[in-house]
């Protein structure tokens, strides 16, 4: 327990844990334990990609997607409820899947997905925002 301050278990509140074990085909067994109050899922997806890297499973998507379709499937998943996002807002979540990933090129692939008509842009430069375009069904 930390001097002065109180821990979780102390006032009965349990912080959430995720356990993960595994057992590697050479026979080693892995167990990893990840507590917090907030677990992200990002967080056990690489868990998860890191088990299965030290597994042998070596599912490697970038050599069976184009960068592309990369950039839209992190687009759908964190952004594509609706909300507006910025270029920049966007890059720092690629940064985590595609290393080294320029801001132009993320603008490009923006711009690219607006004229194909799957995102919607509104304002300019510096403050340009986008949003993923939802199918409207007409009755």
């Amino acid at each position: 327990m930390v001097k002065g301050g109180a821990c979780l278990v102390d006032r009965g509140i349990m912080a959430p844990r995720i356990k993960i074990e595994d057992v590697l085909p050479s026979g080693e067994r892995i167990t990893v334990t990840l507590e917090g109050p907030e677990i992200s899922k990002t967080r056990v997806l690489q868990l998860l990609d890191l088990l299965k890297i030290m597994g042998g499973e070596v599912d490697d998507e970038r050599g069976t997607t184009s960068l592309k379709e990369r950039i839209w499937r992190v687009i759908e998943e964190y952004f594509g409820s609706g909300e507006w996002f910025s270029i920049r807002e966007l890059h720092r979540v690629l940064l985590e899947f595609e290393p080294g990933i320029k801001v132009t090129t993320v603008a490009t692939y923006l711009g690219r997905f607006v004229a194909e008509g799957r995102l919607v842009k509104t304002g300019r430069r510096p403050s340009t925002r986008y949003r993923v375009r939802m199918a409207v069904k007409r009755l």
